[in-house]
Order: C-alpha cells, then structure tokens, then sequence
C-alpha cells in the first residue's frame, strides 16, 4: 500500500512540475485560447520531453470542459 502510495505521489508531482497544458495556454498573454489548445501543447511537449504525457488526459478533459468558452469568443 505505501509503494502505490508513493508511486501516485510521484506521479502527481512529475505532473505537477510539468504544469497544465490548458491553464498555461489559457493565461498566454500572446495568444488567444482556441479550442483544444491545452491538448496540442502537452502533445508538443510528450514529443519533445516525454514527462508531460501523463497530463494530455486531464488536459483533454479540461479543454473539452472549455468549449462553451471557445465557441461564446468566436464571432
């Protein structure tokens, strides 16, 4: 049990550390938040490092979350 313990504990701080693609693409100043976009860079960044993988999920679920938002901008 604390093995598992431990390994979850790691696992979210790995998380943690790597940051949420859709909160990070969603607070850049530069450029506006498009559909998806949390997803993309965490993508990008799997491709590029490998450790944020294990955020594409949550960032999936999160960007789907935020759709309403992205169409209530579009015009």
């Amino acid at each position: 049990m604390k093995k598992t313990l431990f390994i979850l504990t790691a696992l979210l701080l790995l998380n943690g550390l790597t940051g949420c693609g859709t909160i990070v693409q969603l607070i850049d100043p530069t450029e506006k938040y498009q559909a998806y976009d949390g997803t993309k860079f965490d993508w990008q960044q799997a491709q590029k490092w490998g450790l944020p993988i294990l955020d594409l999920p949550l960032s999936f679920l999160l960007d789907t979350a935020l759709l309403p938002y992205v169409w209530s901008q579009e015009e």
